[in-house]
């Protein structure tokens, strides 16, 4: 199972959001790039880099940042935020980004996700961010009544190859993961899996693994890192 390191970006600086609240924001690296190279030198197999500003405006706004964390780091990048025309993606593409994250457009613009499969397939990777059971979009700013499961059961007929699951109301809050709706989630999808929020201690990333039967190929880590909960060098060996 592969640990992704966080490196959320507002403003230009390293952040941390409490379930997505931008006026919950605790500033950790006034330096992105320092701290992706930071996450490389202790071992980190892939960086999941958000261009928080991005996400809430619905237009690239750390293009720049991204592009000097992707030309030092020797590591492949996945970014999310604010990418939402195939204009854009292609141009994330271009600079070296390995995989986009599409979460609004899932379900404001699903045309556009069908074609951004057509085209970049294995590149994308569909955002399901939730709370109580039902779709939050807009930079998790804006609740749907779309229910997560029934969404995600969509994803593979426009081409989907992996979605990445966030439950906003464990995200950043340090009380551990959703398993239970991370694990049912596995269930009904027959895609790989990447779980998002909530990661506190090391026995969470344990019941995290316990599901990679299911298809759970990775878990996104942020506050508990940068919190020293543990480092990364454990959280990957836990994960191993």
């Amino acid at each position: 199972m592969i640990i992704f390191p966080a490196v959320d970006i507002m403003d230009g600086k390293c952040v941390r959001l409490r379930q997505g609240k931008p006026e919950a924001v605790k500033v950790y690296n006034d330096d992105p790039v320092e701290q992706a190279l930071k996450w490389q030198e202790e071992g980190a197999q892939f960086l999941h880099v958000v261009d928080l500003d991005g996400a809430l405006l619905g237009e690239l706004k750390n293009l720049a940042v991204v592009e000097k964390i992707v030309k030092a780091v020797a590591l492949p990048v996945q970014l999310g935020g604010g990418v939402r025309d195939l204009k854009s993606l292609a141009r994330v593409i271009d600079i070296g980004v390995k995989r986009v994250v599409i979460g609004t457009a899932l379900i404001k613009e699903p045309s556009y996700v069908i074609e951004a499969c057509g085209k970049f397939g294995p590149n994308i990777v569909a955002a399901v961010d939730g709370s109580r059971g039902k779709v939050v979009i807009s930079g998790w700013q804006e609740q749907t009544e779309l229910e997560i499961w029934k969404l995600a059961q969509k994803l593979k007929e426009w081409g989907v190859t992996r979605l990445m699951y966030t439950d906003i109301s464990t995200d950043g809050t340090l009380v551990g993961p959703n398993i239970s709706g991370i694990r049912e989630l596995a269930e009904k999808i027959d895609l790989p899996l990447i779980a998002s929020g909530g990661v506190a201690k090391l026995q969470d990333i344990k019941a995290l693994k316990e599901l990679e039967p299911l298809g759970v190929e990775g878990v996104i880590i942020g506050t508990a890192l940068y919190e020293k909960k543990f480092t990364l060098e454990e959280a990957i060996e836990t994960a191993r």
